[in-house]
């Protein structure tokens, strides 16, 4: 069902896998914003079920080509 040769699933697999370290090193804020001398950094909660949502739907279709 899951093709793993795809990159849309490989890079579904990496964003879930940073969901999941963000839960458990206990992401509260719901979005969190710094802004340093190499660009901004996104974090909290809705980015991460973003992110999520993304993971999951780029496991799942299916690449045509």
């Amino acid at each position: 069902m899951i093709n793993f040769k795809e990159s849309s699933t490989k890079t579904g697999l990496i964003l879930l896998g940073s969901v999941i370290a963000g839960v458990f090193t206990g992401n509260s804020e719901l979005v969190t914003v710094t802004v340093g001398e190499s660009g901004a950094q996104i974090g909290g909660a809705i980015p991460a079920v973003a992110a999520a949502i993304i993971g999951v739907f780029d496991t799942l279709r299916k690449e045509k080509g």
